[in-house]
């Protein structure tokens, strides 16, 4: 056999496994489309998922405290031990705010849901519906890089998932699902802006690392 001859096989036999893979993921949607049904109005998704984000804000506040019947030294002492807690807080109330924000855009040229859709939601809102234990875990162990890093890592990854979906949902091949089409640049440039907020969230962490009592470890990151 020759050379061209053996590259023709390959090339035929890369076409036909080109052509199972797109007919299985044709079986597959055929499948979840008799058993979940066509899209559905996105208005019941946007309303789940706002109360989730409100959920998951309003949790950021449970590790604010200050004890009752302190007096004098006291209780300016545990307001400076508080500061970790309040830095924590908003800085994660700016960063659940830009993903709410975010999400609201995205919901906003979407008219309908299919299951892949619903599925990559669910997922998006389980990292959101989480987002209070890294808060905690920073404000009580502020000192330790470890917890900054678990910190970071979850919003990181929020911010990644979200930007699947935009990605996803905005292709041509998935107009059906908008309610206009979305511009190469509109699409292009949400990309960007989340690249910037990754970077900021990042010098944000690096900030989280100044807070009183983790000047320390300021110099691991």
């Amino acid at each position: 056999m020759t050379v061209a001859e053996l590259w023709r096989s390959l090339d035929g036999w890369r076409g036909r496994r080109r052509a199972r893979t797109r007919a299985r993921r044709q079986r597959n949607r055929e499948q979840q489309l008799a058993l979940w049904g066509g899209p559905v109005e996105a208005g019941r998704v946007l309303a789940f998922s706002d109360a989730i984000f409100a959920i998951a804000i309003t949790l950021l506040t449970i590790n604010l405290e200050v004890r009752p019947g302190l007096h004098g030294a006291a209780f300016v002492t545990a307001l400076h031990q508080l500061l970790p807690a309040l830095g924590a807080y908003a800085l994660s109330f700016l960063i659940l705010g830009q993903l709410w924000l975010a999400h609201h855009r995205i919901f906003g040229v979407i008219a309908r849901v299919d299951y892949v859709v619903l599925r990559r939601n669910l997922v998006f809102l389980g990292l959101i519906a989480i987002m209070p234990f890294p808060v905690r875990l920073l404000s009580d162990y502020s000192d330790r890089p470890l917890a900054v890093a678990v910190y970071a890592v979850a919003f990181i990854a929020a911010m990644a998932f979200q930007l699947v979906i935009w990605l996803d949902v905005t292709r041509p091949e998935r107009g059906d699902l908008l309610s206009a089409p979305v511009p190469d640049e509109v699409r292009t440039g949400f990309g960007r802006r989340w690249a910037g907020c990754w970077w900021s969230s990042g010098r944000s962490c690096r900030w989280a690392c100044s807070l009183p009592g983790t000047r320390r470890w300021s110099g691991l990151w």
